[in-house]
């Protein structure tokens, strides 16, 4: 079955995008940082999503480093109304180390893999994240090719500040084909290693939001 126009917007930018994240930072950022878990640690994201076009997603997402600064992501996102199906694997490579006050560079590798013959995709993103002193700068320049074998590239850019126990972001993302989408979001630690986020944002005069989880161990 083909996809309409507005579902293949809908399922680049979530699926090629936004969980394009699964790193450090991870939820509830769309845009991708350059941090990568410490070696041997695992965390599994978990979060519920409203996409620009409506859909309702569950998106299931485990991450392991077993090297320095390598990460092995996997991800399972399925529209709650029996819409796509999709399952993304990825590798999140380290280029440089954080420090204190400066920047350091990742690189992902990816494929995403639609259910019931909607075909693949592959992808790719550069990544740049800056320590500075009110907070977090990330920039992530992504090339993605989608099932029927066009060229979507986007770039995001976000903002994270810390407020107390709350991190708060900002953040835009511009695609080519799409409107642009700029959403804010909120994370916090209740418990040692599980942390509860959400999102809000507007997308071509729709609003998306999501609610979610990071479980770190």
């Amino acid at each position: 079955m083909n996809l309409s126009y507005t579902a293949r917007q809908f399922l680049t930018l979530p699926a090629l995008i936004w969980v394009c994240l699964s790193a450090q930072a991870g939820r509830p950022l769309t845009v991708d940082d350059a941090n990568v878990n410490d070696t041997g640690v695992a965390h599994v994201e978990t979060f519920w999503s409203r996409g620009a076009d409506g859909a309702r997603v569950l998106t299931i997402a485990p991450t392991y480093s077993p090297l320095p600064g390598l990460d092995l992501i996997a991800q399972d996102a399925r529209t709650l109304s029996g819409g796509p199906h999709s399952q993304t694997i990825q590798t999140k490579l380290q280029l440089s180390q954080p420090r204190e006050n400066g920047c350091h560079t990742a690189l992902v590798f990816g494929a995403t893999h639609w259910q019931k013959g909607q075909g693949q995709s592959g992808f790719m993103s550069a990544n740049l994240s800056c320590d500075l002193a009110p907070g977090a700068l990330h920039w992530s320049l992504v090339s993605s090719r989608s099932p029927q074998g066009a060229d979507v590239p986007s770039l995001g850019v976000a903002w994270e500040h810390v407020m107390g126990s709350w991190t708060g972001h900002v953040e835009s993302v511009a695609q080519r084909q799409a409107k642009p989408m700029l959403g804010v979001g909120l994370r916090r630690d209740i418990l040692p290693g599980l942390q509860l986020d959400g999102t809000w944002g507007r997308m071509g005069g729709q609003t998306l939001f999501s609610l979610g989880s990071k479980w770190q161990f």
